[in-house]
């Protein structure tokens, strides 16, 4: 299990995104990702992993199950985090945790 944290570089709070938008905000473009039920505020799977999203203070916690392909892992959630920035017109930073 690999977790992140997305916060803004400001040190504001970040988010939440509208539950109506994560599947375009969460779901990252060009990796198949796909809904899933489960725990947290959203869930996708994608390439065997499940992710879980959690709106915590100061930002959106990111847990990774099922893998151990950090880099790509690495690669996945800074797609994640451009796309939440472009939703929220923030710069979001990843924090490994």
């Amino acid at each position: 299990m690999l977790e992140y944290l997305l916060a803004t570089d400001d040190d504001d709070f970040l988010g939440p995104v509208r539950s109506d938008r994560c599947p375009d905000v969460l779901q990252p473009r060009g990796w198949g990702a796909v809904p899933v039920a489960g725990d947290g505020h959203y869930r996708i799977a994608v390439e065997g992993m499940e992710i879980e999203f959690a709106w915590e203070m100061p930002g959106l916690q990111v847990t990774v199950h099922g893998t151990s392909d950090e880099p790509r892992v690495e690669e996945l959630v800074a797609t994640i985090a451009r796309q939440v920035g472009t939703e929220l017109a923030v710069r979001v930073q990843v924090i490994p945790l």
